[in-house]
């Protein structure tokens, strides 16, 4: 899968299962944590990587990507559907 967004004053791609975030300087993260970030709200991600998971989540889920991704929470095993 590979998706682009584009901002303003920043380009944001995803490849092979990392987030490429090119805002001044590069920024990257995989996939994985960033979604994990977003649903849970916890994580090692850069602060530019946390103000987009959302926009990335949701460009994701149009895709149907998404679905691959399991969320822990609270000791249960959930897949994330759309």
């Amino acid at each position: 899968m590979k998706v682009k967004l584009g901002y303003r004053d920043k380009i944001v791609e995803v490849s092979n299962g990392n987030v490429f975030l090119f805002k001044e300087k590069l920024y990257s993260a995989p996939l994985e944590e960033l979604v994990s970030y977003y649903f849970k709200g916890e994580g090692l991600l850069a602060p530019p990587l946390r103000g987009i998971a959302g926009d990335v989540v949701r460009a994701i889920m149009k895709t149907g990507e998404v679905e691959k991704f399991s969320i822990r929470r609270e000791g249960v095993d959930q897949g994330v559907s759309t």
